[in-house]
């Protein structure tokens, strides 16, 4: 077992700490309310709490999407993460007086109690990320190699000249989540974001071969620096906000969504 800002590592499971106070609130909050015979009702809160937490994110984020139909089905795939906490508390006090009437009270013990415990992470992953890490001037005068559109051979150039501030994407092709993610990482590269893709462990031959599979067009960088150590990377995909001093002030473990990659672009504005 492994802590590290972004995740509960368990072998070969990273389980990121966002994702962690999420399913540890959801449990509490079902046992305690079973102990009390209202196992039913609470799964009826609960579900209720949650689809409006994320619907109610897709209407705040919705200009980031290109269509509603595109916010919709973006807010199915829980993946990414992304809730709005006051529409999730909002319906699940509705249906918990809808289901309970004068026995909502019953509830308040087993939802303060999901509350604490899901902060627990969260206030885990604050520790951690503290202070905020700084590429090594080693590593900045580290060479990692890069793929260009329709070039073959590698290139290289030293890490420490790479635009900053910059987004970087840790990646791989054998990875799932990558692979959805990688369409909408290449829109914006080819709209001239600072977007670093960094594959790592993988040989160009590789690289280029699901490039053409995909028919992605795109710069794409080798981890031959060993640049996911450097970062206290865990899992894939990971995607850092690197400042232009080389601090890292903002880390997303899995899949990114439209709205969360325009939310990270507006920082390096």
């Amino acid at each position: 077992m492994r802590l590290t800002p972004d995740a509960l590592v368990l072998g070969p499971l990273a389980l990121s700490w966002s994702h962690l106070a999420l399913l540890l609130g959801m449990l509490v909050f079902i046992w305690l309310a079973a102990r009390r015979g209202m196992e039913g009702k609470a799964w009826g809160v609960l579900l209720s709490a949650l689809l409006a937490a994320r619907l109610g994110y897709a209407a705040e984020h919705l200009a980031a999407w290109p269509s509603l139909g595109a916010a919709l089905l973006a807010a199915l795939d829980i993946r990414t993460g992304g809730w709005n906490a006051l529409a999730g508390l909002l319906a699940g006090a509705l249906a918990a007086y809808l289901l309970l009437r004068r026995e909502v009270v019953r509830l308040l013990l087993p939802a303060a109690a999901s509350l604490a415990v899901s902060l627990v992470p969260l206030g885990l992953q604050q520790i951690l990320s503290q202070p905020a890490e700084a590429a090594s001037p080693d590593y900045a005068r580290q060479v990692v190699q890069y793929l260009e559109p329709g070039q073959s051979r590698p290139r290289e150039v030293p890490f420490g000249e790479l635009p900053r501030p910059m987004l970087i994407n840790f990646w791989a092709t054998w990875c799932p989540p990558c692979r959805a993610e990688m369409p909408l990482l290449v829109e914006y590269q080819q709209k001239g974001y600072p977007v670093v893709l960094l594959n790592v462990g993988e040989n160009p031959a590789v690289i280029q071969g699901f490039l053409a599979e995909t028919g992605l067009v795109a710069r794409v960088f080798l981890d031959s620096a060993g640049l996911q150590q450097a970062f206290r990377v865990s899992g894939l995909p990971t995607t850092l906000l690197v400042a232009s001093d080389g601090q890292v002030v903002a880390r997303h473990l899995g899949p990114l969504n439209r709205a969360q990659l325009e939310q990270l672009l507006q920082r390096l504005r």
